[in-house]
């Protein structure tokens, strides 16, 4: 195996990808640790040592980037690459099985992996922008593989085994790629609170003072040329450098406003435009802008500036905190993020509405098709909440897991009921698969009773706030369990509907 490297996003990262995309693209695997071990250690040396494909890797604390080229022999790379998901994910289990409760009290050591792909960019693209793509949609559909239920996965058939296995590793459909990172839904940072002091020189300075302000200033990236407190262009220390050392770099250069030199066209944002955001505006830039600082203004007048470095510290930061508090099965964030996005919707003091969602019967289909299939089909309805929220919800819009079959949604009032609606005809359209081709009849309630009923069904209970009556995060979940009552009284996928006016509730079955 050739030698490997190692960094993220940096020139030679960038350089030794574009030397091997070109014979068919390269794939990334992503892996997320939620607790570090020997065994996994172990799994991911032996799993580096034996792929010659392998040409690049970083390890970021528990999150690991593996990247891989094709030969012009090879299969696809998308196949190549879910095949080495696939060994990747046989060690991981052999080594998990084989440590059994050596570790953390035999608690079980959960991954999360992700594939993607990338191909040189069409016109108009920056190579750049694709490669940071291709590592957020590695990221971003991550699927868990739980160590505690190895044992359990190897009771399923092989039949089965692949039709659940092949689809984690397959690539994101349209609708997961236009939304948001999920580790970003449930806490936004500003890019304000990454500005740092900069130099900043006015748009009449000359050359040879901004040449003077490097040479004494050894930390200085560059220098922010400003016009009335306002930023109009950047000059970067390693421009300026290479403009001087040209044969007529001094008599050319020296004496002339810096403004006549500067880049007259930086990356400028609001201090309230998310981290998120601007980290995909600066990928999209041209290669020779890439690493130019992102120039940070409050009211338009300068506030700071953030590096590239910084940017992407912060999103790594922000994808390991969400990871503790997520759900592990979903992804989504879990109990401690909704009653934090609760009480910031109440704050706001605008209307918004609240849907909860659960399944009925689902204890009866663990109790028949296995925890495996149960597990399928609570993600199943994470999806459709996914893919529904992104095609008919607004921005802002909030999904959690609060643990089992149940869910909650947080959106804007005035398409509550059109998302209800359309997640019950989506969850009934795609809820007979889950039976394996039996045709039910019959299902079994909680207190073991036979009830005539077709499987499992969708129950929503949807409450709508005015944004004035007074109200507290804690209520809401109270308020929610006297509609799922109802719904649950009611036959078939349903949803009810409230408006919150403090005790006096009324129900309305649509």
């Amino acid at each position: 195996m050739d030698e490997v490297g190692v960094g993220l996003f940096n020139r030679d990262m960038i350089r030794s990808i574009k030397e091997r995309w070109h014979d068919g693209g390269i794939g990334v695997i992503y892996v997320r640790f939620r607790i570090g071990n020997a065994a996994s250690e172990s799994a991911l040396q032996h799993f580096e040592s034996g792929e010659p494909r392998l040409f690049w890797r970083q390890r970021l604390e528990w999150d690991y980037y593996y990247l891989f080229y094709r030969k012009p022999q090879d299969e696809p790379i998308d196949k190549l690459t879910g095949k080495l998901a696939e060994r990747l994910i046989e060690g991981l289990r052999k080594a998990w099985a084989k440590g059994g409760d050596e570790y953390e009290g035999g608690k079980g050591f959960d991954a999360s992996i992700g594939v993607a792909t990338a191909f040189p960019p069409a016109t108009g693209r920056s190579s750049e922008a694709v490669i940071y793509r291709m590592l957020l949609d590695a990221m971003e559909q991550t699927t868990l593989l739980d160590s505690e239920n190895t044992a359990r996965d190897k009771e399923i058939d092989e039949s089965s085994h692949d039709s659940v296995v092949k689809p984690q590793l397959a690539a994101a459909s349209e609708t997961e790629r236009k939304r948001s990172p999920l580790w970003l839904q449930s806490k936004t940072v500003r890019i304000g609170e990454l500005a740092v002091p900069f130099p900043s020189v006015s748009a009449r300075a000359r050359v040879s003072e901004v040449a003077y302000l490097f040479d004494t200033n050894a930390k200085a990236q560059g220098a922010v040329i400003i016009d009335q407190g306002r930023p109009i262009g950047i000059l970067m220390k390693e421009k300026l450098h290479q403009m001087l050392a040209g044969q007529f770099g001094l008599p050319l250069y020296w004496n002339r406003p810096v403004e006549r030199i500067m880049n007259n066209q930086p990356l400028i944002v609001d201090e309230q435009l998310p981290v998120e955001q601007v980290s995909q505006l600066a990928m999209a830039r041209d290669f020779s802008q890439l690493y130019d600082v992102v120039l940070i203004t409050k009211d338009g007048r300068m506030a700071g500036a953030a590096s590239i470095r910084s940017i992407l510290e912060c999103i790594t930061t922000l994808r390991t905190e969400a990871a503790r508090g997520a759900n592990p099965l979903t992804g989504l964030p879990g109990n401690e993020e909704i009653q934090l996005e609760l009480r910031r919707r109440i704050g706001q003091g605008a209307p918004f509405a609240v849907i909860y969602a659960d399944l009925d019967y689902f204890k009866w289909y663990n109790d028949c098709f296995g925890f495996g299939l149960g597990d399928d089909l609570i993600r199943y309805l994470a999806e459709i909440l996914r893919e529904k929220q992104s095609l008919l919800g607004s921005e802002g819009d909030f999904i959690g897991h609060i643990g089992g079959d149940d869910f909650i949604a947080v959106t804007n009032a005035n398409v509550a009921e059109r998302l209800c609606q359309a997640l019950i005809k989506r969850f009934d359209d795609g809820i007979k698969p889950f039976y394996g081709g039996i045709e039910v009849t019959t299902v079994e309630d909680r207190h073991g009773n036979l009830i005539e009923q077709k499987g499992v069904t969708l129950s929503l209970s949807l409450m709508i706030w005015d944004g004035m009556v007074p109200l507290t995060s804690e209520e809401i979940p109270r308020l929610a369990a006297k509609l799922k009552k109802q719904a649950k009284a009611m036959k078939g996928s349903v949803y009810v509907k409230d408006q919150i006016k403090g005790m006096q509730h009324g129900e309305d079955r649509q």
